[in-house]
């Protein structure tokens, strides 16, 4: 497939939806806490002038423990909140004033809970990005248009999912059905409450007698604690990931593929980097910032024509057969980071990577766990070195 000599064209990048109204509020606060610190003109910062691994896994680690203390405590204490309204005026009140009173005062619980949660997740992944030195608040230096740092750090602390991307043709959902996709969002949206009711009817069933079994609604205190800690634990994990994956991004483009490697490398094996990049964002079933920073950074470097599909596994398989063999190690090395750059494996991944990978598959899916539990414990630097792309095996 041929390429162009043009630059990419930036109106290839379209978002389906705007920024809806969570989004745009986080993105303000961010703002807002990087222009009080002073912060929000900052230059980025190089991974090679950040502190080393053991200083960023400690601080960070101190940054979630902190968040998931206060995440536990609200969720603690709201809960009590309505369940001590149940047991202190259920059998005092007639029953409208009593469901009155007891809606009221778990709407407002629900509020405050939301609303220092809210505070909470934007306030960690902001320290996580200071850390990692992206605490600058100016757009760009991420995706096109306005979807900056602030963007995918708000949608993180938020958990609001990643926009739809029209790009190179690529659909990372191709081979997940609506129905699936629809469950999956159900139970995401039902899980605080379904945790809580569970547990509940299970001590229920298996203990509970008469007036103690009331005493078992005590369960949804700790319980409804215990899942925001890991909330905001998942959330700092997320928005580490982002950030160094932005870092690695930049890296990968400014410092490793130089003039001279891209010099070595054919129109095909050019195409090829791109296919790798898109065809694991359709392997991973997701538009994870991660692969998109990438995959845009690369073709930018490459003047990849934005007018063919780069997404179909079967058309990189036939393609890894056409480069030299040198092309192919790296193909399968920039294969094998994007393959943990959202910090999972899919099992459409751990499927069909061999057949791409073939006598290496041992040594480059070795390499893809290290990189991505290096990613999500905070070895930046550690996982800077296995991003090493040359046109050696493994």
């Amino acid at each position: 497939m041929p390429l162009s000599n043009k630059k990419m064209k930036k109106s290839s990048y379209q978002r389906e939806e705007l920024p809806g109204f969570l989004e745009k509020l986080g993105v303000k606060y961010y703002r807002y806490l990087a222009d009080q610190s002073g912060t929000a003109d900052m230059k980025n910062i190089h991974i090679d002038d950040l502190p080393p691994d053991i200083t960023l896994q400690t601080l960070s680690s101190n940054i979630t423990a902190f968040a998931a203390v206060i995440a536990f405590s609200i969720g603690a204490l709201t809960t009590f909140v309505s369940i001590w309204i149940e047991w202190t005026f259920k059998s005092t009140m007639d029953t409208v004033p009593y469901y009155f009173l007891y809606g009221s005062v778990l709407v407002t619980m629900l509020i405050a809970e939301m609303a220092v949660l809210f505070w909470l997740g934007l306030k960690t992944v902001y320290s996580l990005a200071c850390l990692t030195g992206h605490n600058q608040a100016t757009k760009g230096s991420c995706l096109p248009g306005d979807d900056a740092v602030p963007n995918i750090l708000a949608r993180a602390a938020l958990e609001v999912p990643d926009p739809i991307i029209h790009y190179l043709g690529i659909d990372p959902l191709k081979h997940l059905s609506k129905s699936k996709l629809f469950f999956v969002a159900f139970i995401y949206k039902a899980k605080v409450f379904l945790s809580g009711m569970i547990v509940k009817f299970v001590l229920i069933r298996l203990f509970g007698k008469g007036e103690i079994r009331q005493a078992f609604s005590w369960i949804a205190s700790p319980i409804t604690g215990f899942w925001n800690a890991f909330t905001l634990y998942k959330v700092a994990r997320e928005a580490r990931l982002r950030l160094f994956g932005n870092k690695l991004a930049a890296h990968i483009a400014n410092d490793i593929l130089t003039e001279e490697m891209i010099e070595q490398l054919s129109p095909k094996a050019r195409e090829g980097s791109i296919r790798a990049i898109a065809t694991m964002m359709v392997l991973a079933q997701n538009y994870h910032p991660n692969l998109l920073i990438l995959l845009i950074r690369l073709c930018d470097t490459f003047q990849i024509d934005d007018d063919s599909e780069y997404d179909d596994w079967d058309d990189f398989l036939q393609l890894l057969d056409e480069v030299s063999e040198k092309e192919r190690y790296f193909i399968l090395d920039l294969l094998s980071v994007s393959a943990a750059f959202d910090g999972q494996l899919s099992q459409l991944e751990r499927h069909h990577l061999p057949e791409a990978f073939k006598e290496l598959s041992d040594a480059y899916m070795h390499r893809i766990k290290q990189l991505k539990t290096m990613l999500l414990n905070g070895q930046l630097h550690a996982a800077k070195e296995l991003c090493t792309l040359d046109f050696e095996p493994g």
